[in-house]
């Protein structure tokens, strides 16, 4: 069993708790004094490098822990998931039949803290520079937006809204301000009252989030409708 000490906190907070990490028979747990938080099998998860520190994602939960050995907690992450591929192939091989010889570890499907725990391996050439773009932003702003924020979809659709913007810039402005109304003061009451944020944002986003959304889809409405009266009069 790996032990490890770590400062929890959740995205979009500054307060920070003391907690302990362990992996042990395949799982990872994460424990504030005698309460568990969190009990996970290693499968479920999602463990990513954030300039915060490191991101676990599971089960609709998102935390941020900042280890001081990130690079020892990194490597067990990775080993460990290593160990459950072959132990879940070495149970699926017929009885009698000769085990498969391990492929290298670098073979084998990893978290995104395995990948990370090894040496930096050239980008392949087929990757597009908008890609790359989207890369970079979600490492500088992924503790703060979700996952889905940095994706091609998202960008067609911000393309789109654009086009709308030019042609229908009088509707699109009073859209983007009734939607922007709506997201600051939902978000204003979820961050008043956290039972009310779990029933509606489900751990999905966090309170600041929807606020600082929210402004920017407002902000958006009034820039359009601005726009708009000076190229359509």
């Amino acid at each position: 069993m790996a032990q490890f000490n770590a400062s929890l906190r959740l995205p979009g907070e500054s307060s920070a708790l003391a907690a302990i990490v362990r992996f042990q028979e395949g799982r990872l747990q994460v424990a504030a004094g005698e309460h568990v938080i969190g009990d996970w099998d290693i499968d479920s998860i999602d463990i990513s490098r954030v300039p915060e520190g490191i991101k676990v994602a599971a089960e609709g939960e998102v935390l941020l822990l900042d280890i001081a050995d990130r690079a020892a907690f990194e490597v067990e992450a990775a080993s460990m998931t290593v160990r459950r591929n072959r132990e879940g192939k070495s149970k699926r091989s017929p009885r009698g039949s000769r085990p498969p010889k391990p492929k290298p570890a670098k073979a084998v499907k990893t978290t995104r803290a395995a990948k990370t725990a090894k040496q930096p391996v050239a980008k392949a050439p087929s990757e597009s520079r908008i890609d790359k773009m989207l890369e970079r932003a979600r490492d500088r702003f992924g503790s703060s937006l979700p996952d889905w924020v940095f994706t091609r979809k998202t960008l067609l659709g911000l393309v789109v809204v654009f086009a709308l913007c030019v042609v229908f810039a009088r509707q699109v402005s009073y859209l983007l301000l009734i939607a922007g109304v709506i997201a600051l003061l939902v978000g204003g009451v979820t961050m008043l009252d956290s039972v009310i944020a779990r029933r509606i944002l489900r751990h999905r986003v966090t309170p600041i989030q929807v606020v600082i959304a929210g402004g920017t889809i407002f902000v958006t409405g009034l820039l359009v409708g601005v726009v708009g009266d000076q190229l359509w009069g």
